[in-house]
């Protein structure tokens, strides 16, 4: 017996998951290059087909809750997830974290990015994602459960620094949780909780960096590591800073 014929719900999934697949393909190969990740390995094939399945996820739970503005197949493909991977090369270990590394925490997860796309490029990591908005935490947990990440991704429904005083944790990842000064007067007085901050910003970086100069050195950050992303097509330029944390 024949399989049934698709509807359009499943049929509009389809369509949606491969325009995703083409966006992907024609970008992520080249952006791996540039992080310094072979872009043509098994590896780099398993990430590929994650970043579709969550892409596909998440525009389907879009439908029940707004996780995101963002709602286009080449959208998500590179401002979700091209984007989120362009952090990838600072989740670097420590000499001791080689057999054991701690999590990595996503703050203010939204709809799981950076996090989501991270666990999929980094799957020896444990992660993290703190949402304190009760429906995109329930969402996001929703997510993980399909995409079988758990129970190596968590989610926690908590404030980040309520959640992260009682917690001892590798690297803190951030994307538009607020400024550079307001991170740095948030996350500063828990710096011996972490190892380093790692924040995903846009072109104004470097005034943002001024601009917390007196916060920095109030809470003993060193200068940052500042690095430079272009992603493809006109989502601009991506600047990642990298503050090491007090552990």
């Amino acid at each position: 017996m024949s399989p049934p014929p698709e509807g359009p719900a499943e049929a509009g999934k389809d369509l949606f998951a491969e325009d995703v697949r083409q966006h992907l393909q024609a970008h992520l190969g080249q952006l791996l290059t540039q992080l310094g990740s072979p872009p043509d390995t098994p590896a780099a094939e398993k990430l590929l087909e994650g970043l579709i399945r969550f892409c596909s996820a998440l525009h389907a739970a879009n439908e029940n809750i707004n996780l995101t503005g963002i709602k286009d197949a080449e959208g998500m493909a590179i401002r979700h997830c091209l984007d989120s991977l362009v952090a990838l090369p600072h989740l670097r270990p420590h000499a001791d974290e080689a057999t054991s590394p701690p999590p990595l925490v996503d703050i203010g997860s939204g709809c799981g990015v950076p996090g989501i796309p991270l666990a999929l490029a980094r799957p020896d990591l444990p992660v993290v994602l703190i949402e304190s908005r009760k429906r995109k935490s329930e969402a996001l947990d929703q997510m993980v459960t399909a995409l079988e990440l758990g129970p190596r991704v968590g989610l926690v429904h908590a404030r980040a620094e309520a959640w992260l005083a009682e917690h001892d944790v590798g690297t803190l990842v951030t994307r538009a949780v607020g400024s550079v000064n307001t991170q740095l007067e948030l996350f500063g007085p828990l710096r011996t909780r972490y190892r380093r901050l790692v924040m995903l910003k846009g072109p104004a970086a470097s005034e943002e960096l001024e601009l917390a100069a007196k916060t920095r050195h109030k809470h003993r950050f060193p200068e940052p590591e500042i690095h430079e992303t272009q992603l493809p097509g006109e989502a601009g330029r991506r600047v990642v800073l990298v503050f090491e944390g007090g552990r």
